[in-house]
């Protein structure tokens, strides 16, 4: 949290409170835990009911999703459905503005 907000490039002009709390956002570097929340809120709804209880995502590292899964026949099983899920939490994240995509999913 070195970065710091030059005041001085401050005019006078009105803009939208959204897009101040977007350059916030991106300031304080929060994007990628905003986005975690966000994936866990719809995670069962993207993977359903019967995935969700054998794998938990469990972070963001460079857009790439961390994935933990209990056994390797899940993570063999989600491996072969990765597109799918990836398109799925695309979706959910491109519904708030301004989010970045998840490009790649680890199943760890």
């Amino acid at each position: 949290m070195n970065k710091r907000i030059d005041t001085r490039k401050r005019s006078n002009r009105m803009t939208c409170m959204e897009d101040e709390i977007d350059s916030f956002r991106e300031i304080l570097g929060i994007e990628d835990k905003m986005n975690e929340i966000k994936i866990a809120e719809v995670w069962n709804e993207c993977v359903g009911a019967t995935i969700s209880k054998f794998a938990v995502p469990s972070g963001i590292k460079k857009n790439k999703l961390m994935v933990r899964v209990e056994n390797s026949v899940w993570r063999q099983e989600l491996a072969a459905r990765k597109e799918e899920i990836l398109k799925n939490l695309n979706r959910h994240l491109q519904t708030v503005k301004n989010r970045k995509t998840i490009k790649d999913i680890v199943f760890v």
